[in-house]
């Protein structure tokens, strides 16, 4: 017969599986509402897909299973492919324009790229909720830390967002998405010469985001 803590940990591995599932399902959702020109429902879903990522990379980091893989890659390759995977719909808008800024950009990074690349797409999701007409993605060297942001023209956070240290705080402006706590705790685990990496929330014309890794 199974112990309390075998049962806990077979319920904990089958509900991670099934997050999994569903999170993929409602990617495929999302590109056959894109298909069909149904882009409340696309947009709906890949939130969902978002939100669910977030919870399984919790999990992990809960039950000590959040293991870095660090290795060599290149930023300016992972931006790229942050912007690709944005809904051709929404890349194509008139009204909405992506930069890329690059040009002091490293040619190469050490970093846990699933990670970093989860942390920030999911604070692009949250530029292109918000963003009136121009958002700017970058990466660069800031006083020897490399330095990935994101850059919208929208209103920007609310004070209380910025003002809150509390670490359970939500990245998203709506509330819902990729809280804080872990975001920050994915970026922290990068540690290099004593130092960690962080992430700042700040306004500038518009909601900042800035991820440093040492």
């Amino acid at each position: 017969m199974q112990n309390t803590d075998d049962k806990q940990d077979l319920f904990a591995t089958i509900a991670a599986l099934t997050i999994h599932d569903v999170k993929n399902n409602l990617t495929q959702l999302a590109n056959d509402a894109e298909a069909r020109g149904d882009l409340a429902s696309m947009k709906v879903a890949l939130h969902a897909s978002e939100t669910l990522t977030g919870l399984l990379c919790f999990y992990r980091s809960e039950t000590h299973h959040l293991d870095l893989q660090i290795d060599s890659h290149d930023p300016v390759e992972m931006l790229e492919d942050l912007v690709g995977n944005v809904p051709r719909s929404l890349r194509e808008q008139s009204t909405l324009q992506i930069k890329l800024q690059t040009n002091d950009a490293p040619g190469i990074a050490f970093y846990d790229k699933t990670l970093i690349q989860m942390v920030l797409s999911n604070a692009l999701q949250n530029a292109l909720r918000f963003a009136s007409s121009q958002i700017e993605l970058g990466v660069r060297l800031t006083s020897n830390k490399i330095e990935f942001y994101i850059k919208d023209d929208g209103a920007g956070y609310p004070q209380s967002v910025l003002d809150d240290k509390d670490v359970n705080s939500p990245v998203s402006r709506a509330g819902t998405g990729l809280g804080l706590r872990l975001a920050q705790r994915v970026v922290g685990m990068h540690e290099n010469a004593g130092q960690r990496g962080e992430i700042v929330l700040s306004n500038q014309n518009g909601a900042l985001f800035q991820l440093f890794l040492p």
